[in-house]
């Protein structure tokens, strides 16, 4: 790639296309000179060797927490479980009380070490590198711990799950093997459910030129909505900072407008975006209906209920 090549893209672009390639989710702890613990959230984890075992993972040069890492002869990637995101939410934040109401425990090397996550890597620092923007930094990995926890996933933008991929039946295949079992379980229904409603309606929200990301703010902000930045990284299972990036980007389109009242982000929605994304909102209203008018055993607004007490946690309290 020549030189006029690589400035034919911006580094939104950039960041755009890398978001494609979906990934795991770390927290990385160390801690300071004076022995507080530091951590933050990192996507940028892989694998270097086997023999000796050596990971890598990177921080950009201006995070406050960069001459921290650089200096540490130890430190730990947590793997994330799929129940994490408000953990990995809280280590994205720079600046925050990260480690005030976390659980957490600190180890020989004096490496805080997170409760509950999906495996640990314990590293010595083994080589730094300079990579551009960032610190490439290489560890040897000294013990490990898994949990056998399902990890998180982050791509385009958005928290996810990993979900295996099955081949359509062809015309007279058969079922191989007893599914009595699956098929009484309510959460492989509410998967499949989820995934062939999704599937469908995803292909329209990317032929709008959208990506999933994007739809989910903007019809969170629909009729001009207003929600905090926190709420709404919640609402939308996105990580606050690919969320700001998305939300600089929609600003700049007239699709939203960012304001801040003491000390709290706030985002709306605008006129534009409402008209935006007015058609997909029609469209998921209509494919809902045709899809409840089927269902006669229970009401939609009963189906409904019952879910928001689901995902609320309601029926196990």
């Amino acid at each position: 790639m020549t030189g006029s090549d690589a400035e034919s893209f911006s580094s939104r672009d950039f960041r755009d296309a890398l978001s494609s390639f979906a990934t795991g989710v770390t927290i990385v702890t160390t801690t300071d000179a004076d022995n507080n613990p530091v951590g933050m959230t990192a996507s940028s984890f892989n694998s270097v060797s086997t023999e000796p075992p050596l990971i890598l993972w990177s921080v950009t040069k201006t995070a406050q927490s960069a001459p921290v890492f650089k200096a540490a002869e130890h430190f730990a990637v947590h793997v994330l479980a799929t129940d994490q995101t408000d953990l990995s939410n809280k280590f994205a934040k720079s600046g925050a009380d990260k480690f005030g109401d976390t659980s957490y425990s600190i180890d020989a090397a004096g490496v805080p070490i997170l409760d509950n996550i999906a495996a640990r890597f314990d590293c010595k620092t083994w080589q730094i590198y300079e990579g551009g923007d960032h610190w490439i930094i290489v560890g040897e990995v000294l013990a490990i711990e898994s949990a056998k926890k399902e990890g998180l996933v982050f791509g385009g933008g958005t928290y996810a799950i990993a979900s295996p991929l099955t081949t359509p039946k062809q015309n007279g295949e058969a079922e191989v093997g007893s599914t009595d079992l699956v098929d009484n379980m309510l959460f492989y229904h509410l998967s499949r459910a989820y995934h062939q409603m999704a599937h469908q309606f995803h292909e329209e929200v990317r032929n709008k030129g959208l990506t999933v990301a994007e739809w989910r703010i903007s019809a969170s902000l629909f009729g001009q909505a207003k929600c905090t930045l926190s709420d709404l990284a919640s609402r939308t299972f996105l990580d606050p900072i690919s969320m700001e990036d998305i939300l600089s980007a929609m600003e700049e389109q007239g699709l939203c407008d960012l304001t801040e009242s003491n000390g709290i982000r706030v985002a709306q929605g605008t006129l534009k975006g409402h008209k935006r994304v007015e058609d997909l909102i029609n469209l998921a209203n209509e494919n809902e209906t045709s899809i409840l008018s089927s269902i006669t055993d229970v009401s939609p607004d009963v189906l409904k209920s019952t879910l928001k007490k689901i995902t609320n946690g309601a029926l196990n309290s």
